[in-house]
């Protein structure tokens, strides 16, 4: 376990220092904060419901679903069941390079990770073509916090797996529910049609 611990803090060192540039300095705490992506996320879904408003619709639906239990299994349970200190409390802050600060909420996993990966695998499900996209951003998020050192990369990695999770369940419970339905219309349809057919 302590080696585990020392190659993670080994890693986060290696982001957060050996990774040092005045480009990530200013692209890091962009990339990181919900609200620079509005405006991204806002045209994402016009374009969605404009080339297909139902498709599009039931997308953002099951996204809202996939990044609200996202958000607060880990930011209200699954953190504080493991309780982890942030790396940037838990390590001399002398020895670190904290651009934003340090939250003061537990550190695994992260929420960053999994809320962006939840998504990811929605929006992938949906839409096939946004994969190389929405892979892209994913890390960038992810590597994000670890070069603000706010997370260790186990934290990052581990809510990557969690928002995987998060969003395939809602998919298989979407898949489900849709699954029934048709079940249902077909078996109305063929009723209604026996029927029909004895007339």
């Amino acid at each position: 376990m302590q080696l585990l611990e020392d190659i993670d803090t080994y890693l986060l060192y290696a982001v957060n220092s050996g990774m040092e540039n005045r480009f990530f300095d200013v692209l890091m705490p962009f990339v990181t904060n919900y609200r620079n992506w509005y405006f991204i996320i806002l045209a994402v879904m016009a374009i969605m419901i404009i080339r297909d408003w139902k498709k599009g619709l039931m997308t953002i639906l099951l996204v809202m679903a996939a990044v609200s239990i996202s958000d607060y299994l880990n930011s209200h349970v699954v953190k504080f069941m493991f309780g982890r200190a942030r790396p940037c409390s838990a390590l001399p802050t002398e020895t670190l390079r904290l651009i934003l600060g340090c939250p003061s909420n537990p550190s695994f996993p992260s929420s960053h990770a999994s809320n962006i990966f939840a998504l990811t695998v929605v929006l992938v499900y949906r839409y096939r073509v946004l994969l190389i996209y929405m892979l892209t951003i994913a890390v960038l998020v992810c590597l994000s916090r670890v070069y603000l050192a706010v997370h260790y990369p186990s934290d990052v990695i581990a809510g990557g797996i969690f928002g995987i999770l998060y969003g395939s369940m809602v998919i298989l419970i979407y898949n489900r529910i849709t699954g029934i339905y048709k079940e249902n219309k077909n078996l109305n349809t063929n009723s209604t049609n026996g029927t029909n057919y004895t007339k």
